[in-house]
């Protein structure tokens, strides 16, 4: 293995420990023993997924709006060639949006192993950008069906960061 695959390697280690501690946070607030169980639904499960996944972009120097243009492209192109574009699953509960958003997960999971199988046949890149690029990708089509205001979502995140770095400077 050389030194970029390396530390390509090393990213997706990371990338997919965010990922696994986006489940890790949603089940905490759900059985959480300490105290009592947090009320969620499944815009809770999207501030914190987005969250974790921003603050990740942060820390590992990859600049959000740039994956944000790549969706907007990609939705763009999608729109020409309605065929192509991913459909939601209609296996959801009418009455548990937790469920729904951890279905969501599991069809990004999903897409991760799709990628990594034509990558080891094809050559197709397997690399932390397109990781995520596929989970914002997911999370903006979950908000559109969904109607969240991804503008809003976005502002509570940015109040909910600053409220933690004023939290840890104190």
């Amino acid at each position: 293995m050389n030194d970029d695959e390396s530390k390509n390697s090393a990213r997706l280690d990371d990338f997919f420990i965010m990922f696994d501690a986006v489940e890790d946070d949603i089940d905490e607030l759900l059985s959480d023993e300490n105290e009592e169980p947090v009320e969620i639904g499944g815009y809770e499960c999207l501030l914190i997924t987005f969250s974790n996944l921003r603050l990740y972009c942060k820390n590992h120097g990859i600049p959000l709006e740039q994956i944000g243009d790549q969706y907007k492209e990609l939705t763009q192109s999608q729109a020409a060639s309605e065929s192509e574009k991913p459909t939601a699953n209609e296996d959801l509960n009418k009455h548990d949006e937790v469920v729904n958003f951890c279905k969501l997960l599991e069809r990004i999971e999903d897409s991760y192993a799709a990628l990594e199988k034509r990558h080891e046949t094809s050559g197709e890149v397997f690399d932390e950008w397109t990781c995520v690029l596929i989970m914002y990708t997911h999370l903006r089509n979950y908000c559109a069906k969904e109607k969240v205001d991804f503008d809003s979502l976005q502002e509570e995140i940015t109040q909910l960061h600053s409220d933690m770095e004023k939290n840890s400077s104190s």
